[in-house]
């Protein structure tokens, strides 16, 4: 059985993440945003997913406890969600700031590149958004897996470790395939756990 750790970085629906989790028979727990990459290694966690939050990347990335010490550092699979999946930009050099068209409602994302993350939910998928910034500059080491029509990189990942990031909000589950895309991470974590 793996352990799942999700952050609480300010959304609303970590408790549907939990239940996503705990439904394909794993363990999950809620943590809360100042934790450490040490206390999750501690603690025993095989994986992380950081919830969509409030934050603005921009100006208040103050307000990210030690995120970004983990989306750089941890050796387990991390999925970072929303104001995380940017972040991701900032801690390997790339860039995010405000979007050129922000995104509201329900979308649909087309999958570029099923990767293991996303294996199942091709070719495309409507979900939903609600986003004022976004990535803009793709950093060194990282390859785009899905995008839609206004934001270029809806889900990333890094070519060599199993960091992966989603701009939409999965979490929400109110998506057509949201769910896969949590199952598809305990898989990623299982598999990263057996190594």
């Amino acid at each position: 059985m793996v352990k799942i750790a999700v952050v609480k970085v300010g959304g609303q629906y970590n408790h549907l993440i939990m239940r996503t989790i705990l439904d394909v028979g794993e363990e999950a727990e809620l943590v809360p945003l100042g934790i450490t990459l040490r206390e999750l290694e501690e603690r025993g966690f095989n994986g992380a997913v950081m919830g969509g939050g409030p934050q603005r990347i921009g100006s208040e990335r103050e307000k990210l406890g030690n995120l970004e010490d983990i989306i750089k550092n941890a050796k387990f699979p991390v999925l970072a969600l929303c104001v995380a999946h940017q972040l991701i930009a900032f801690a390997f050099g790339g860039k995010a700031g405000p979007a050129r068209q922000p995104e509201f409602g329900e979308i649909e994302v087309f999958v570029d590149d099923e990767d293991d993350i996303l294996k199942g939910m091709g070719p495309s998928f409507r979900t939903v958004q609600s986003h004022n910034d976004e990535i803009t500059v793709l950093p060194e080491g990282f390859e785009a897996l899905a995008h839609s029509e206004k934001c270029r990189y809806q889900v990333i990942r890094h070519r060599t470790r199993p960091l992966f990031g989603a701009q939409f909000h999965a979490e929400t589950m109110q998506g057509e395939k949201d769910e896969r895309l949590f199952q598809n991470f305990v898989k990623i974590c299982r598999e990263h756990a057996g190594k």
